[in-house]
């Protein structure tokens, strides 16, 4: 149990913002000896609690939500979620089992490991964060291949790996005389990451497509505490400290000429559209700046139903700078957290809505919004750029530029800003275009489209992130592909499983080491 249990712990140090990425291409394959050894009842068990200890370090970070919601519901949830999300180590170190009684099943399993990443990112309980692709995010010579088979791509890459070194390590230890097969295997294995880095290599080196235009871009980072965030108290303190951000020290205003002035996820925290003087000085600000401020707060419209009267909204808001046009575009978040911006099935079962766990209670927008100034983008909110897919869907209606606003604030000094930051370099690299994230406290980044970093801020440091973007696109094979080599892997592992678990069935107690 102990290799079992190292397997994993290595496994999330390698996420960053820890720094032991490449060990990913290696990591599994403690686990997968120890498995090999195993029944299948056992494996699946085991596994299973090695997934507890690797979810325990990745989403520790929950519980600073505690702190501003209700501590009961909040900590019993994460208890769930980290035993929800166990069950998918479960699953994979079963099948890893299963398959070693065919001949050739190792060839499967990269590909059903990547069906189940894939599977996460459907359904109204989807939370695809943890993909093996992205241990590698500090190393961008290695993930330049998202480009042509996505983060998924990445994935069967690692995992093939693992192995193909697991497949070594039991030749080796099967005889001496085996010993240049071990070697042989052991090359192989190193041969995909060496591939993955040459190829990356040559994507970076490659001549910039020709530039679309510039935007000069501004991301404020007031780094505004959650626990004064929400409470109407504190409501006028957290305006001035968002303007004095704005406004900078001095008279000097550190977003004076920008093209885009960008504020985070809610941050006004309150009904924008109920807030007039917040709306207007906001519009005013726009017209005499000359530039446009692009905000994260609430909205909601009249809903009348028996379990409530109003549908609620996480918005981005677009204030204009032309003088002669006083229209607010608006785009509503279409991907909502589950259990935190909403309960699953709310609209399949609607008894849901009577309950109340402290859950925002939200409704999805209508669609992709594209706001066409100088240069095209789309505004995205938060959670919504872990999905390969959304961020094709901008690109593919006409999108040259992702700009995500997020809070990350509920998370306080840990590693789930730095996880989720990371995230959306692998969105830049797959689609082939720059993303401008802007966080209440921090992480706030620019990235180019091959997923390079044109600037940084500091985790809960108070500043303005400015940068003239240079918006230079490119074609990607995945932005063409992507959907097709979701869906295929999509039913790789629905079909595989379903077949292993057959399998399993009919020859119970049989093929058991």
């Amino acid at each position: 149990m102990l290799w079992i249990f190292l397997s994993p712990i290595l496994w999330a140090l390698c996420y960053p913002p820890f720094p032991l990425g490449p060990l990913a291409f290696f990591v599994l394959i403690p686990a997968m000896v120890v498995t090999a050894k195993l029944p299948r009842k056992k494996a699946f068990t085991w596994h299973f609690f090695g997934g507890i200890a690797y979810n325990l370090i990745m989403y520790w970070w929950i519980y600073n939500v505690m702190k501003v919601g209700p501590a009961l519901v909040i900590g019993l949830g994460l208890i769930v979620l980290i035993l929800f999300l166990s069950l998918f180590n479960a699953i994979l170190g079963w099948l890893f089992r299963i398959l070693l009684e065919f001949k050739y099943g190792l060839i499967a399993y990269p590909f059903l490991w990547a069906g189940l990443e894939v599977l996460r990112t459907k359904g109204e309980m989807s939370f695809p964060w943890n993909d093996m692709g992205y241990t590698l995010g500090q190393h961008i010579s290695l993930i330049q291949a998202a480009s042509g088979f996505g983060i998924f791509g990445i994935s069967i890459t690692i995992v093939a790996t693992n192995c193909l070194g697991f497949k070594a390590w039991q030749i080796y230890a099967s005889g001496k005389e085996n010993k240049n097969r071990a070697i042989a295997w052991g090359l192989v294995a190193l041969l995909l990451p060496i591939g993955l880095f040459v190829y990356g290599q040559f994507s970076l080196a490659e001549p910039n497509p020709t530039s679309q235009g510039e935007m000069d871009i501004s991301l404020v980072q007031p780094s505004i505490p959650q626990t004064k965030k929400w409470d109407e108290n504190y409501f006028q303190e957290v305006m001035l400290q968002t303007w004095g951000t704005i406004h900078g020290k001095d008279s000097i205003s550190p977003t004076a000429g920008s093209d885009l002035i960008v504020l985070a996820e809610t941050a006004i925290p309150d009904f924008l559209r109920s807030r007039g003087d917040v709306y207007a000085q906001f519009q005013s600000a726009a017209k005499e700046s000359g530039s446009d401020y692009l905000i994260g707060a609430l909205d909601f419209t009249s809903d009348p139903k028996p379990y409530h009267a109003y549908k609620f909204y996480n918005s981005a808001f677009l204030f204009s700078a032309n003088k002669n046009d006083d229209t607010v575009l608006q785009y509503s978040k279409l991907r909502l957290v589950p259990f935190s911006e909403r309960l699953p099935f709310d609209d399949v079962f609607p008894l849901i809505n009577y309950v109340n766990l402290g859950e925002g209670d939200f409704s999805t927008g209508n669609d992709y919004a594209i706001w066409k100034r100088a240069i095209p983008y789309a505004p995205s909110i938060c959670y919504e750029i872990i999905y390969p897919d959304f961020a094709r869907g901008a690109r593919k209606r006409g999108a040259q530029l992702l700009v995500n606003i997020t809070n990350d604030g509920w998370f306080g000094f840990s590693n789930a800003p730095f996880q989720h930051a990371n995230i959306a370099r692998f969105r830049s690299i797959e689609v082939g275009a720059p993303i401008a994230r802007c966080s209440n406290a921090g992480v706030s980044i620019f990235y180019d489209f091959k997923g390079r970093i044109l600037g940084k801020s500091k985790l809960q440091e108070v500043t303005v992130l400015r940068r003239k973007i240079s918006i230079s696109t490119k074609e990607t094979l995945y932005l063409r592909i992507g959907d097709i080599v979701e869906n295929i892997l999509f039913w790789i592992f629905n079909i595989g499983f379903l077949f292993c678990g057959i399998y399993a069935w009919i020859f119970r107690g049989r093929f058991q080491i």
